[in-house]
């Protein structure tokens, strides 16, 4: 799937939390975790490891004249809530 951001909000989040949007790609390669944040507008929450750590991007399922892409709004290095919850829905 196609995913895309806003460039100034990518360095902003680089530069401030020290990650890049485009490791959303590690991401999903992996088992990750995922559910609904907002509805208006409706953004998802997802959890799972890049570049070695757990880490928490909030996406939104956008559609254009291609299709379906997911908008990365922005990122963060997992709470110890979220660890929680990955762990909790990823054990088998």
């Amino acid at each position: 799937m196609r995913i895309q951001w806003d460039e100034n909000k990518r360095k902003y989040v680089l530069e401030k939390r020290g990650i890049d949007f485009a490791k959303i790609n590690e991401l999903l390669y992996l088992p990750y975790i995922e559910d609904q944040r907002n509805e208006e507008p409706e953004q998802y929450r997802i959890i799972g490891f890049a570049e070695g750590r757990l880490m928490t991007y909030i996406i939104e399922y956008r559609h254009d004249e291609v299709g379906e892409y997911i908008w990365v709004v922005t990122a963060w290095h997992s709470t110890t809530q979220e660890q929680r919850d990955y762990e909790q829905e990823t054990r088998i």
